[in-house]
């Protein structure tokens, strides 16, 4: 039997401010990258210590995290931080399953700002040379990125276009379903072709007949589901009367 073992903990990283109870001597090397995950709410814990690595007391203080886009010059989330233990300096960013819904999968920069009692706003160091921008990674590693059914609008005629597929990914169990979409009443055929030859190289006797569906005046959109691994599909419809506007299809 084979165990799977996996881990529970949370994010912790370090920032330093600056203050003046201690020499201008950093010690800290590099601060880890922050990793932040799609489809779920991420907690982060940051610690803010002196040049020293010693703990200081955040008191009265407020901090918040932004994520930027150096490059584009964009910056996307700001969010305030949550003060777990204020005298010791700990407090949390949560970056929300809603923050990363736009955020392509890559990496960012992200900065820490901190005000103190008096209203002074300064920045939150994350190397030894008084960097202050550290490095976070948005993964897809607990949901896949989103990705919409392709359309087929027969744009071109009463046969669609090929739509490639990834057969290894879907191997034997492999469900698809396509969406269907009348515009006026629909009297005709709609035949589901597929092909199993390498998507780079199918001609048009490559494809057989996977279903006919028949509709008689049909005005309410529905639904075909069908099995099977295919490199690719396409659609053909045959019209005798009324309108079939387009057929929405998911692997």
């Amino acid at each position: 039997m084979t165990v799977t073992t996996g881990y529970l903990y949370a994010q912790k990283h370090t920032a330093v401010i600056t203050d003046t109870g201690v020499s201008n001597l950093m010690s800290m090397f590099y601060t880890p990258n922050i990793k932040v995950y799609r489809g779920i709410d991420n907690y982060i814990r940051i610690e803010f210590k002196n040049r020293d690595q010693k703990r200081v007391s955040m008191t009265d203080h407020s901090a918040s995290i932004i994520i930027l886009d150096k490059e584009n010059g964009v910056a996307y989330v700001e969010r305030a931080l949550t003060a777990i233990d204020q005298r010791k300096g700990v407090w949390e960013a949560q970056i929300t399953e809603s923050d990363l819904l736009n955020l392509d999968s890559k990496f960012y920069n992200y900065g820490l700002k901190v005000t103190n009692p008096q209203g002074r706003t300064a920045p939150a160091y994350a190397d030894d040379n008084y960097g202050a921008n550290g490095v976070i990674e948005v993964v897809d590693g607990v949901y896949p990125t989103f990705v919409a059914s392709t359309t087929e609008d027969f744009a071109g005629g009463d046969l669609g276009s090929s739509i490639a597929n990834a057969p290894y990914i879907n191997r034997n169990t492999a469900q698809h379903t396509a969406q269907v979409y009348f515009s006026s009443a629909f009297t005709g055929t709609l035949e589901i072709q597929g092909s199993i030859n390498p998507s780079n190289s199918i001609q048009n006797a490559d494809f057989t007949t996977i279903s006919t569906t028949t509709y008689t005046a049909q005005t309410d959109n529905t639904y075909i589901n069908f099995t099977g691994v295919y490199s690719a599909v396409r659609f053909k419809r045959t019209t005798t009367s009324g309108t079939l506007s387009q057929v929405l299809y998911r692997p």
